[in-house]
């Protein structure tokens, strides 16, 4: 578990815990939960079930643009006063294998306070919310909280792999 993030993970045996107590009992000391189970590419094809919103132009214009040129959307749901977001655009962001990543994407940075329709019809809850979309519209991965550089040079390259429609 990393310290400095806003998620852990729960490893539980089914035979012995009920997940829907679990869940109930980490919402209520103020957490989000949900249940992941499998492999990490398992992890990935079980979120795929979530699509992009339609009828915001911000995310209508970068999923033309990812269809276009058959790209990943890496969506990035920040607020200026977010003091996590400000560590990741002055540590993560800037270190030059994520810049090199997220070049082959396309990059859709959104302030959940001048955008605050978007990251309510998003879900968003928490901040800083990454979320990797395929060009078909369909969301593969979410993470929350802060995420450093070698952290998310590992998603990003695994999203790139599994996002591929070619």
């Amino acid at each position: 578990m990393l310290l400095d993030r806003d998620e852990f993970v729960v490893t539980f045996d089914a035979a012995k815990a009920d997940a829907k107590r679990l869940i109930a009992t980490i919402k209520n000391a103020g957490y989000t939960a949900q249940v992941v189970s499998g492999d990490a590419n398992e992890s990935i094809a079980a979120n795929a079930h979530a699509m992009l919103p339609s009828g915001f132009a911000l995310l209508d214009n970068a999923l033309a643009r990812a269809n276009a040129e058959n790209k990943l959307i890496v969506l990035d749901f920040f607020a200026e006063w977010c003091a996590p977001c400000q560590r990741m655009e002055k540590t993560t962001f800037v270190d030059a294998r994520v810049a090199n990543l997220l070049a082959r994407t396309v990059v859709v940075r959104i302030d959940t306070d001048q955008h605050a329709d978007i990251a309510a019809q998003m879900g968003v809850v928490g901040l800083p919310d990454i979320r990797f979309v395929k060009p078909d519209g369909s969301i593969i991965r979410q993470l929350r909280g802060y995420v450093d550089a070698e952290s998310l040079v590992k998603e990003l390259e695994q999203a790139l792999r599994f996002g591929e429609t070619k």
